[in-house]
């Protein structure tokens, strides 16, 4: 008996009639967890500014960290039930194992505990919307981002005219004191973040959010007027990749749309090259831009008002975080710096190095080398699976296009509803059994049409 086999059984002993097993009972509790996890992740991104600013001062700052406390112990129990299910095990396994061996390199490249631990933190909200995906619950997540767009439009337009009071508020986790909500400006204008803890924030839950509610939209006019008043709103958080990839999503719409009830072989290939075409945006675009930036951008970033976000990139974010890893060392192209070796975990142990990195392939590649390059052959797996679906197919295609938007000039790692979307992405894989089936399909079909091959079985 195999170790799977053994698991499951000591987690399936014989239930009476009409009462769960064991593991039934540990898969609907991991079910449960996993959704729950998710929509706390949803609604503490939305509007975390009035979190953090109502539960700091009063010194409940900890319920902050409630989603990543829920996620946990869902996700093992989830991975211990799963062990030898051919729909899911597969993946999750790989998945764990992946961290396990980047959690030791990272350790043998010498990234302080804390900053791996940081990072894993910061993976959590993905790792919760793959499990809940192979399981086939990620509806119920992707449902709260409806209201939350909303939610999240109208916090941008209140703070237009008002100043929320949480904007000051601070509170001390683990001995080090933090702001309820950021505020700050772009080449002098403010950098509005609603009800969220900032601004890029804000314009990932109206991007994304907007994905999750346009097929709940009834007509023309009114997917129109909610793009409009989004855009809008993206506008005003001056985040610059979110409102590119709003402005843009009509086109991609436009292709949907083209593209229904034509046929499956139509579909994937349509898809194949506007899916190769924004991930080869993501991962080519910044290191070209690298290249030849001094002839893009001859005067610099500028200041005051003359001030680009894009050239400040190209010249600055993006060249200091490739430096960040030791190029001329055959195994850091293959391994890059390790987990916690760019962005947020640079900030617990490596503060003077701190890059935001500011573009999806930059940062993957900063801590998986050329590992990343899996990464996104697997994000453009996902949007071929997305678009041969005829249930939610093009609400993930649309958003999975959001998502690599946005990780053209922003951190998508560290935004939640990003990150949930990068999660979507990567697991929308065919399951072992699917791809099982299909070869013994194309065996039999072979075997029909071939005497030689009926006359051999």
């Amino acid at each position: 008996m195999g170790l799977a086999d053994a698991i499951r059984r000591t987690l399936s002993p014989q239930a009476r009639p009409g009462e769960l097993s064991s593991q039934g009972v540990v898969d609907k509790w991991a079910g449960i967890g996993l959704v729950t996890a998710g929509v706390l992740y949803v609604i503490f991104t939305a509007i975390g500014g009035i979190v953090r600013g109502v539960l700091g001062p009063v010194g409940a700052a900890p319920l902050i960290y409630l989603p990543a406390v829920l996620a946990m112990p869902a996700l093992f129990a989830n991975t211990l039930v799963r062990v030898g299910d051919p729909r899911t095990s597969t993946p999750t396994i790989a998945v764990l194992v992946f961290l396990a061996i980047e959690i030791v390199i990272a350790k043998l490249l010498g990234r302080a505990n804390s900053a791996i631990a940081y990072q894993i933190y910061i993976f959590m909200a993905g790792l919760v919307m793959m499990a809940a995906t192979q399981r086939g619950l990620q509806e119920r997540i992707i449902a709260a981002m409806v209201p939350m767009f909303y939610v999240s439009v109208i916090g941008v337009f209140l703070n237009v005219f008002i100043d929320f009071p949480w904007k000051d508020a601070t509170f001390e986790v683990m001995g080090t004191q933090q702001g309820a909500a950021r505020e700050w400006t772009a080449g002098g204008v403010s950098r509005l973040a609603g009800f969220s803890r900032a601004s890029y924030f804000a314009a990932a839950c109206i991007l994304v959010g907007f994905c999750a509610a346009e097929p709940k939209l009834k007509s023309f006019v009114m997917k129109a007027a909610a793009w409009a008043v989004g855009l809008v709103a993206i506008h005003l958080t001056t985040s610059k990749a979110p409102e590119l990839a709003m402005a843009l999503l009509p086109a991609t719409y436009f292709l949907l749309g083209r593209l229904k009830g034509t046929a499956a072989p139509r579909r994937k290939l349509v898809a194949n090259l506007y899916m190769a075409l924004w991930v080869a945006l993501i991962f080519a675009g910044p290191l070209l831009a690298v290249t030849y930036g001094r002839q893009l951008f001859p005067r610099g970033p500028g200041i005051g008002p003359s001030y680009s976000s894009l050239a400040d990139r190209v010249l600055t974010t993006w060249p200091n975080a490739l430096a960040l890893v030791n190029w001329g060392d055959p195994v850091s192209w293959l391994v890059g710096r390790g987990l916690g070796g760019i962005g947020g975990p640079q900030t617990v142990a490596e503060i003077d190095r701190y890059n935001p990195g500011d573009n999806l392939a930059i940062y993957l590649f900063v801590i998986f080398g050329l590992g990343a390059l899996l990464i996104a052959f697997f994000i453009f797996r996902g949007g071929q699976r997305a678009i041969q679906s005829d249930r939610s197919g093009r609400r993930d295609f649309a958003m999975i296009i959001a998502m690599l938007g946005i990780g053209s000039a922003s951190n998508v790692i560290e935004s939640v509803f990003a990150m949930m979307v990068l999660g979507l992405a990567i697991a929308k894989q065919p399951p072992r059994a699917t791809r099982a089936a299909r070869k013994r399909r194309s065996l039999r079909s072979r075997s029909s049409g071939d005497p030689a091959l009926r006359t051999a079985e």
